[in-house]
């Protein structure tokens, strides 16, 4: 008896000891697979993230102006750029501890590059759109000799090599940079907090999120830190803020504007993946976002172009909506604030002799689908097998069962380039069928949130809106569906609600169609509450 007793536990520690070894070895081989952090962490201008220790002097007059306002001060001669810029310079100091907007600012850049500007306007040199005009860049996109971390630790101390192409565009029309916002980690959440900047608040509500992936620059127009933000949208990243902060925000038609800013850095990837992602301006003004969308496109005059021509009158205008995007036998959720808003819109369209017709585009659950293999190819194809395995197993556990996701789930384990192309074949099929909506339709309004700004929640717990429970992605799922066609999008802010929370919908047009969005827009400006300033609570 005693030596089966002693063999049972020879056995029982070798197989002890087996399974610790390769567990070991396992945990081995993932610690050796993650990325090792690029330089030393930057170090981080403190004072931008709590109050001064007094206020410093701002010029009312130059905060919340529009920067069509700003430009034709400067312009006239009715203002100095310097005065402007050290104006927003001073309000950020004085006020970027409530929201944490602004990561880096600028500071000894933005006003040498004022008092250039005011020298051109002294010579009667010729100036561009936005002249002296301050703005903010979302941390995504390059700044030459600035940080670019995606907020994430890996990335901790890369500095940009040079500009990314937009921010270029902007500089060649005179704009002055201020400074980099804020941004979550990889720029992959719909909130903004990471692994290196404090996080991001709401100015309406700092117990609420601003959103993401652009939410620092979207609070930055919103608190009238800026007129206009540069911001990038792959799922929302864009509309997502534009709505939770009420400011206006255009997604742009895929491929418009050259960006080079998705390139992660130091990991260039697959040229041939980078898909969805597009740059585009946030600002509190239909005629700001024009004039920045014009400044953004006077780089690439033969693009402007191609776009398609606005209606004459708003009543030319054949306008779709709808609320609750319905798909097999379910229906997304929406709820009550954004509804009211829609009908009241559509009300007031048919009212003024537009043609309203309720109606939805089809395949939304093949557009969902769509962006999640997509979004794999591009942000996990240099990711090792046995770790992707993982991420699957955190998908599927995440995963309310809600969609098909098992075509999604065999793209974690086999990145096939051939099954790609058959990926990208399906998806021209689903912009296709876009198109074929717009030619019943000119534009298409529909929600950009099921609500307003949700409570911080980095843990993605399900969401309560109107006494219902929603998945924490569910929430987010109506801006990806034209990232996957590449259709030009832009949010509308339509008030605040009753707590005093923007609330907001969005526009759609076919394809270039980026002057008509802009041009609706502003038709119908006058005849909701559009922006409002935030009392912060």
């Amino acid at each position: 008896m005693a030596k089966l007793v002693k063999r049972i536990l020879k056995w029982t520690g070798l197989a002890v000891g087996l399974v610790a070894l390769v567990a070991g070895g396992l945990a081995a081989y993932l610690y050796s697979q993650k990325p090792k952090p690029i330089g030393k962490p930057p170090v981080l201008q403190t004072g931008l993230f709590k109050p001064p220790v007094r206020q410093l002097p701002v010029e009312r007059r130059f905060i919340h102006a529009s920067a069509g306002e700003l430009a034709a001060m400067i312009r006239n001669r009715q203002a100095a750029s310097q005065d402007i810029v050290q104006t927003h310079i001073n309000y950020i100091k004085n006020t970027n501890h409530q929201t944490n907007a602004f990561v880096w600012l600028f500071e000894a850049e933005a006003l040498e590059a004022a008092k250039a500007a005011d020298r051109k306007i002294t010579r009667g040199e010729p100036t561009g759109m936005l002249h002296g005009v301050p703005v903010s860049i979302k941390e995504e996109f390059w700044i030459k000799g600035k940080p670019s971390t995606r907020n994430a630790e890996m990335f901790q101390g890369f500095k940009a090599p040079r500009n990314s192409q937009v921010v270029d565009a902007l500089l060649e029309q005179g704009a002055i940079i201020l400074g980099a916002t804020n941004v979550p980690t990889m720029l992959a959440d719909l909130q903004t907090f990471g692994e290196i900047y404090p996080t991001a608040n709401n100015p309406y509500d700092t117990r609420r999120t601003p959103g993401g992936s652009t939410g620092g620059g979207a609070v930055s127009v919103a608190a009238g830190m800026v007129p206009i933000a540069l911001g990038g949208d792959m799922g929302g990243s864009i509309r997502v803020p534009a709505a939770f902060n009420g400011v206006y925000g255009l997604k742009t038609t895929e491929g418009a504007l050259r960006s080079d800013a998705p390139e992660f850095p130091g990991e260039p990837g697959n040229p041939k993946y980078r898909r969805m992602m597009v740059p585009g301006p946030l600002a509190r003004t239909v005629g700001d976002l024009e004039l920045a969308w014009n400044a953004l496109m006077a780089k690439w005059p033969g693009r402007k172009q191609r776009m398609l021509e606005p209606k004459a009158k708003l009543e030319d205008y054949s306008v779709a909506y709808f609320d609750e995007w319905t798909f097999r036998d379910d229906r997304m959720f929406v709820g009550q604030d954004v509804k009211a808003r829609l009908s009241s819109l559509a009300a007031t369209l048919e009212s003024r002799r537009v043609a309203v017709h309720r109606d939805q585009p089809p395949a939304f659950e093949e557009m969902i689908l769509m962006h999640r293999m997509l979004s794999a190819y591009l942000m996990f194809e240099k990711v090792p097998w046995l770790i992707r395995q993982f991420m699957a197993r955190e998908f599927r556990k995440a995963d309310n069962h809600r969609f098909h996701f098992a075509e999604v789930l065999a793209r974690f384990s086999d990145m096939d380039p051939e099954k790609y192309e058959d990926i990208l074949h399906r998806r021209q099929q689903l912009t296709d069928g876009l198109e074929a909506f717009f030619r019943k339709y000119d534009l298409l309004i529909l929600p950009v949130t099921p609500g307003p700004a949700i409570a911080h929640n980095p843990t993605h717990e399900a969401i309560v809106l109107d006494g219902h429970s929603i998945d924490y992605w569910d929430y987010f799922y109506y801006p990806i569906c034209f990232n996957v066609t590449g259709h030009p999008a832009l949010t509308m802010p339509m008030g605040l609600n009753r707590d005093g929370l923007p609330i907001a919908l969005q526009v759609v047009g076919p394809l270039h169609s980026e002057r008509r969005l802009i041009e609706f827009a502003r038709m119908i400006e006058p005849l909701h509450d559009g922006f409002v300033r935030p009392s912060p609570r």
